[in-house]
This record gives C-alpha cells, structure tokens and sequence, in this order.
C-alpha cells in the first residue's frame, strides 16, 4: 500500500493517498462537494439519468389494462353462464376462450419488451403490405357473422384480421408522419400528408368490403387523431372533411350503406321509434343499464341479461350488462379506469424521445378512445349502434390480444424514452 501512488494530471506529479503533500483540490473541476461539477461529470449524470429512467418500467399503464381485463373475464362469465348465446351448453365456453386471449395478450405483451419500436417501424412498408394480405385473405377465405364477412378460420380458432390491422396501421402512419433526421422543419409536408392518407384510404376501403363500417370508423377517427397530433395544417383537415361528407352521401345515392344502416341512424335521431321494430336494441340496452338503479341488480342477477332481451350482450353490448348488475357507480368506475389507460397513452405519447414514439402511443390512445366513446355511446343512446367492441371488456380474442399488442408497444416508447432538455421541441429526430 505505501508505494501506491495517485498521479495528479494537472501537475504531472504523484503522491501518496496520505501524503502531507498532496496538492490542492480544484474546487471548480469535479470536486464531489462542487455543485457545479465539471462539463464531463455532468455529462455523465446526464447519461445516466438516462440511463436509469429508460430501463424504469411502467406498472401503472399495463396494471390498468390487467384490472380491466380480468373483470372483463368477470363480466363475460356473468353475461353467459345462464344465457349462452350461439347454442353452446358450456357456461363456461366464453370464459374460458377470453382467457386464453388474455394469456395470449399478456404473452405478446412480454415478448414486445424485446423489440425496438424504431425497428418495426422502419419496416412500415412492409407492414403495410401485411395489412392488404390480412384483409385480402379474409375477403376471399373468411367467412360470415352477421353479414359481416370479417373472420378467418385457422381450424383451432377464428380471428378478426382487421383488429391487428388497426395496430398495424397505427405504426405505419407514424413511420409516415414522423419527423426524419434530414427534415429541418416541424412541418408535416403535403407528400406526407398524402401519402398517409393514401395508407388509411386503402386499409378503411377494404374494411368497408368486407363490409365492416364500424372498424373502417376506427381506422378514420385513428387516422384523423394521428394527423393532427403529427402537426398538420388544418387545412389538410377541411379537405379531409369534406371529401368524407362528400364520400358518405355518395355512398348512400349508390347504395352502398344499406337499409339496416341506415336505420340506424334513424333510430340514433329519433330513440323512441318502432321499440319492437328497428329500436329493439337501444331500447333495452338502455333499459337494462336504467333498471341496474345506484349499485346495480348484482353480479349473474341481471334479467334483461339471463333472459336474452338484451342482443349481443357479452360482446357490443357489454357495457348494458355492466350498468345492470353493478349499477350506476360500478359503470362509473369502469369508465374512469378505461378514461386512466387512455390519459396514461397520452402521457407516455408526451414524453416520448420522438416524433415516432409519440404518434405511435397517441395512435394506440386513440384506438382506445374512439372504440371507448363508440361503444359506450351507443348502448345509452348518444352514438349510433355500431357494431363496436369496448376494449378489455368485450368478448372477442382477436380484438384482446390486438389492443394488448398496442398498449405493449405504448410500454416499449416508454421504456425507450430519455431525458428530454427544456429547449427541445416534441418533433426529435427519427434515430
């Protein structure tokens, strides 16, 4: 220990640790009680924050979705265990294939944690190219519910390819919009603009064939929601409007939205019409969410539910199952912690490290948001009935594992996230 030596770079000199000689300690270069520091030492804490915040893991956001979708289990098991829809006999066959959605969910959601969201996004075309085949394959091979030719059957299970397709698209459009290295501007460029309405034209279009028009509005809101959070000129949007307006009355001239479709929204303008006829549904959905009162009938006790009076109970009309056996503040606390995801989407889309990661947990947000509304909407009659599922909660594998795949990839941004300096602006640069 005595011919260990400390060589003071400054000087050139060396000195023993407990040498009477040692020289002075430069109170402005890195002194550990300097608070200043020098420019190399606040460097490195700087890179260490960094460091230590990217690695920290949300438990809020996925904590939220695992609630949701375990008492979505819950709810499901309590709408079919006395009314089992599509003549199974099982009353457990519902709950058990959420389940094993759910594991599949959580599964994917693991394994996403590997993978850097740039990299995917990097491969936008390609994505895209899946998203045609997915949706071409369904139209020449899938098969029937509802009108809707919207399924595939893969043998051991059928899935809704249009669901992954929404994610899908999400991520392409954030590769679109996103701010790239070489642009030197914030402003979204009308080829961007066009381009990324191209994509969501093609995927709503071949949505619309199958015909499926509440996903296609899912695909439009999610788009428009994007577009704007990408820092367009509101221009784009009036334009974008327009066409729409202009597109939807087109459509009702060539027949393309049909009777049923329309009476829809007949019955979304005038409620109380024909309650036995077209307003069948909405008048016991909203019967049956009245009649739950405060605290609700209870869990497996609701009559609109067991006797069937309530159409699609376990799937788009979920949440009328809820307001009638948990009632009033039960329906409230499921709103508020779907309202927590979405906010939790939106805060890790702020704190991004990029214009890319931001796009694609607002795109994810916004999925969440528009189907939330859609569906909660319309079983108490503020939006037309559409054939929507209310995520996490709703029967239906492909559309639990799909959402689970998005708020998966909304964890990724947020454990890719850095420190971000009070004089840099949201759009950073892509890499």
């Amino acid at each position: 220990m005595d011919d260990y030596k400390i060589k003071d770079y400054k000087s050139g000199n060396y000195y023993s640790p407990g040498s009477v000689s040692r020289p002075a300690e430069n109170k402005s270069y890195g002194h550990k009680n300097n608070i200043f520091g020098s420019r190399d030492s606040l460097q490195q804490m700087s890179l260490d924050d960094r460091r230590n915040k990217r690695t920290r893991f949300d438990f809020i956001l996925p904590a939220l979705v695992i609630l949701l979708s375990l008492f979505g289990l819950l709810i499901i098991y309590s709408a079919t265990k006395y009314s089992m829809p599509n003549n199974v006999t099982d009353p457990m066959f519902y709950l058990k294939k959420q389940g094993y959605a759910l594991i599949a969910g959580v599964v994917v959601f693991i394994l996403v944690q590997f993978i850097n969201y740039r990299l995917v996004a990097k491969l936008w075309w390609a994505l895209l190219i899946l998203i045609i085949a997915l949706i071409t394959v369904v139209l020449l091979f899938g098969y029937e519910v509802h009108g809707s030719k919207s399924w595939l059957d893969l043998g051991f299970t059928s899935i809704q390819p249009s669901e992954f397709a929404k994610v899908l698209m999400v991520f392409v459009n954030a590769a679109i919009l996103s701010k790239w290295p070489r642009e030197k501007t914030n402003t979204v460029s009308f080829k961007k603009v066009a381009l990324s309405l191209l994509v969501a034209a093609l995927c709503i279009i071949l949505v619309m064939l199958e015909p499926d028009y509440g996903t296609a509005l899912i695909f439009f809101l999610t788009f428009i929601g994007m577009l704007f959070l990408s820092g367009a000129n509101l221009f784009y949007f009036f334009g974008i409007l327009a066409v729409t307006v202009g597109g939807f009355f087109a459509a009702i001239q060539t027949g393309l939205i049909k009777q049923y479709q329309m009476d829809r929204i007949l019955v979304f303008i005038k409620p109380d019409i024909e309650k036995q006829g077209i307003g069948y549904n909405l008048f016991q959905s909203k019967l049956a969410i009245g009649s739950g009162g405060i605290s609700g009938k209870g869990l497996f006790l609701g009559r609109q539910t067991n006797l069937n009076y309530v159409p699609e109970h376990h799937t788009d009309f979920i949440f009328s199952v809820i307001g009638e056996e948990i009632g009033f503040f039960g329906a409230v606390a499921v709103v508020i912690i779907i309202a927590l995801v979405i906010c939790r989407c939106f805060y890790i889309a702020a704190n991004a490290r990029n214009s890319l990661g931001t796009l694609i947990a607002s795109g994810i947000g916004f999925i969440i948001l528009s189907q939330s509304v859609i569906n909660i909407g319309m079983t108490i009659g503020i939006m037309p009935v559409i054939g929507i599922p209310l995520p996490f909660l709703s029967y239906g594998g492909s559309n639990l594992v799909a959402v689970f795949i998005g708020i998966a990839f909304v964890e990724n941004v947020y454990l890719k996230r850095e420190l971000r300096k009070d004089y840099e602006i949201a759009y950073d640069e892509f890499d």
